[in-house]
């Protein structure tokens, strides 16, 4: 989740995925870490972690779920029941699908929040589509006016070579007719 906040380039969002991270998996990790340099003399192993008839029961269901009293999961909606402070504690298994059925609602709301990421990303990339669109008529357009621009400048550049042949001719002939008079002039003094 926090790697999704920081892709989407929101900090407000990436700090929060980062106080959840903190939150929810730093006591496990922390456990853990406890349980593994002070869990290496008591010979705790997986057999008897998932037991084997003995009556270990107690010890290895705290040993997997830890001390669910104190747990309290993360609120969502606000609706969380307080294990520790509740007037008639509820047993341990009660507890446990209290707190699996409290996870699977987080769960939930994560997938319901994905699924509205997912939602604004498709959303944006239909926007932007449309935009490549638009861009792509509007680069079409320019294509055909070039085109249609090319074929008036040429055939501008034809009248205009039209225009100065018909120029050069009538030059030519005032020339020539220029010429005749002053040769009939002067022919005609002599």
């Amino acid at each position: 989740m926090q790697g999704l906040a920081e892709i989407e380039g929101d900090p407000f969002k990436a700090e929060e995925a980062k106080r959840k991270l903190e939150r929810e998996i730093g006591p496990l990790e922390r456990e853990i870490k406890g349980r593994k340099s002070g869990g290496r003399g008591n010979n705790r192993g997986i057999k008897s972690v998932f037991g084997n008839g003995s009556s270990q029961s107690n010890d290895d269901a705290e040993y997997l779920f830890g001390n669910q009293s104190h747990y309290a999961p993360p609120s969502l909606a606000g609706d969380d029941i307080e294990y520790g402070d509740s007037s008639s504690p509820l047993s341990e298994m009660e507890q446990m699908m209290h707190d699996s059925e409290h996870l699977l609602r987080e769960t939930q709301a994560l997938c319901a929040e994905s699924e509205q990421i997912g939602a604004a990303t498709l959303e944006t990339m239909g926007q932007q589509r449309e935009q490549i669109e638009r861009s792509s008529n509007l680069i079409q357009q320019a294509l055909q006016d070039t085109d249609q621009a090319r074929r008036i400048m040429k055939e501008m550049a034809k009248r205009a070579l039209r225009n100065k042949i018909v120029l050069y001719c009538v030059i030519a002939l005032l020339l020539i007719g220029n010429a005749m008079a002053i040769h009939h002039l002067w022919t005609k003094k002599r």
